[in-house]
């Protein structure tokens, strides 16, 4: 396994991810195909060498607590897509784990990673002001939210590599990764927020990806957390997967009795049009 810092030094990028070495928590925020995995690689590599002990969030991971058997018979893939009741399910847990990591490794020697991608409801929780006891982590300065744009060469590019890693993984994540049809049908929901918020309009904005559009509409996702928007322009050398993260302590999961208890929540607090009313409007930070 490579453990190599691929970043260059003199970067803007690698000069931000230092500044936020000593953060408590620090979360990639975007798409997939931006280059989300990657940085999140580079990020724990440096935070380890600094003498970090690192903890992951990642959906894919934090999701699967949530796939059981019988929670899938009631609430099923809907054209392969996760059903709206476990992604709200999963973004309200995520809070109290968030929660519950912080004060269980409370030495200041341990460091929370993690993926976000909001879109579609997908840990979107994460960023929306709630009235709990984990609002003022999130919101202070211990935690750092970064969102990588790609400019559009770079982003292609990523794509692409997308494609050669899903038919020919070399990581067991890899295979699991949003392909090409998807990424594009989502840069289309992210296209419409930045239009219905009037950050682009139809007659300056096609199907193709705009970086500006892409950053405008994130941006808004993250007015209410101390975000740092990192303009990618630089295509990097990558060896191996994204996915070699080197030593990770945990990564952070439901337990069953804790699903269990957040889908009663849910189910005694909201119906299923609640559910689909929330999901649909996602975006309503």
């Amino acid at each position: 396994m490579n453990d190599d810092i691929i970043l260059p030094k003199n970067s803007n990028i690698y000069k931000a991810f230092q500044s936020a070495i000593d953060k408590r928590i620090v979360f990639f925020t975007g798409l997939s195909g931006v280059g989300k995995s990657l940085y999140i690689q580079q990020f724990s590599k440096m935070a380890a060498k600094a003498g970090r002990v690192v903890h992951l969030l990642q959906w894919d991971v934090t999701r699967e607590a949530f796939q059981t058997k019988d929670v899938m018979t009631k609430y099923p893939e809907i054209d392969g897509v996760t059903h709206p009741m476990i992604r709200k399910a999963v973004g309200l847990w995520t809070r109290q784990g968030i929660l519950n990591w912080h004060k269980e490794y409370n030495d200041e020697k341990h460091i929370l990673i993690g993926e976000l991608p909001l879109i579609g409801n997908r840990l979107v929780e994460v960023v929306q002001q709630h009235d709990d006891d984990v609002e003022a982590l999130l919101a202070s300065e211990q935690s750092q939210f970064f969102l990588p744009v790609p400019s559009e060469s770079v982003r292609e590019h990523i794509v692409g590599c997308r494609t050669n890693s899903i038919n020919q993984p070399s990581h067991e994540r890899e295979s699991a990764d949003a392909p090409p049809s998807v990424v594009n049908a989502n840069w289309q929901e992210i296209r419409d927020l930045a239009i219905r918020l009037g950050i682009s309009n139809m007659a300056n904005i096609n199907d193709a990806y705009d970086p500006k559009a892409y950053a405008g509409a994130y941006e808004f996702l993250l007015k209410n957390r101390h975000a740092t928007t990192l303009l990618v322009d630089q295509i990097l050398p990558t060896v191996g997967s994204v996915y070699e993260l080197g030593v990770v302590e945990t990564e952070i999961a439901a337990k069953e009795a804790q699903v269990a208890t957040i889908f009663n929540d849910i189910e005694s607090k909201y119906t299923a049009e609640d559910v689909n009313d929330m999901i649909n409007n996602w975006y309503e930070i």
